[in-house]
């Protein structure tokens, strides 16, 4: 990288030492400095907009506000920030939601230690940068389609659903009614023409929307 100012950066993660972590490898290169910090959706709104940083670095999966409508909120607000997302799998469907958002970049977690630089260097000159393990793309299968159906909402309550998380723990996470969670789940199973828990973890492994052993 060779910028004649230092790129600016705020780290969002609700795991602290996740986020130490990454600020220590940010910090060893001379041509980028952290800025802030913040441990879920609510608070990267706020410190984006209180910083203004060149490059935020989102985790997906966070309390409160999750990192793709913490995306969609910031680009609205500061259009000229860029996004990379960070996630612990790769996820074609997490990709995609978040280049419709406007994210610059997406990185599996796992590959930080080879890639990040690079993508905040891509990012940072203007391109984009969306990690992908396999070469060329595909066209939308049923089930991307299908799956592009759900809003964010019921997205991110699918994950949750498959994750093993029962109703009542998916409304003290993301702070709404129980009532409120069984309706977006009887959407998602209509949606998808899913009919039980089982049809449900199901689907999300097969097609990619979480990974085994998550």
């Amino acid at each position: 990288m060779s910028l004649n100012r230092k790129i600016c950066i705020l780290i969002a993660d609700d795991h602290a030492l996740f986020r130490q972590g990454l600020r220590r490898i940010l910090e060893s290169n001379k041509d980028v400095t952290v800025i802030g910090e913040a441990a879920d959706g609510n608070e990267a709104i706020q410190q984006a907009q209180k910083l203004r940083p060149d490059i935020i670095l989102m985790d997906v999966s966070m309390p409160h506000i999750n990192g793709l409508e913490a995306t969609q909120k910031i680009k609205h607000i500061l259009p000229n920030t860029s996004i990379i997302l960070l996630t612990m799998h790769e996820d074609s469907f997490l990709q995609k939601d978040g280049a419709c958002l406007g994210a610059s970049g997406y990185l599996p977690k796992k590959t930080i230690d080879r890639e990040l630089f690079e993508a905040i260097n891509s990012v940072s000159s203007g391109a984009k940068y969306f990690y992908s393990s396999h070469g060329g793309t595909k066209e939308p299968s049923a089930a991307a389609l299908s799956y592009e159906s759900l809003s964010f909402r019921e997205r991110e309550i699918l994950r949750l659903l498959a994750g093993g998380m029962t109703n009542k723990e998916i409304s003290q996470l993301l702070y709404i009614s129980i009532n409120t969670v069984e309706t977006h789940r009887k959407n998602i199973m209509r949606k998808l023409n899913l009919h039980n828990l089982s049809e449900i973890i199901k689907y999300t492994l097969i097609h990619g929307i979480i990974r085994s052993g998550h």
